[in-house]
């Protein structure tokens, strides 16, 4: 879409992804009874393989929808939907063999990330 020969992209809210999130503690089991978010000691520490992954993943998604001129706001918005979604197939379509159930770590990640990965786009577009 184009505005007197200017490319307009349109702009998805961070509000959406907030919502979300804050929807996600109100429902406190998955679909066959188990609890929706796993314990914190199932979780994992701080420092686990699984945190760099989210890290460096919506870093990397993050990154990229600001290179193809996505806004700041709808680039996190995006990442952290991108983040969402994982932990929603983690709480519910996950094999009960690996642990199903989502993690509020890994979206502190997955949060965290996004906002590094358009703050370092940021500084190299200065």
């Amino acid at each position: 879409m184009t505005v007197t020969g200017r490319k307009v992209i349109p702009r998805v809210g961070v509000g959406w992804a907030l919502a979300l999130l804050a929807l996600l503690p109100l429902v406190p089991v998955g679909a066959e009874g188990a609890p929706l978010l796993l314990s914190s000691a199932d979780q994992g520490s701080w420092l686990a393989a699984d945190k760099e992954l989210h890290f460096a993943a919506s870093l990397a998604i993050a990154a990229s929808l600001r290179v193809q001129g996505r806004p700041r706001e709808t680039a996190l918005a995006m990442t952290f939907g991108v983040g969402l979604l994982k932990e929603a197939y983690d709480a519910t379509i996950k094999p009960r063999r690996f642990r199903r159930g989502a993690s509020w770590k890994d979206l502190v990640f997955d949060l965290a990330s996004a906002a590094a990965g358009i703050a370092v786009l940021n500084a190299i577009d200065r």
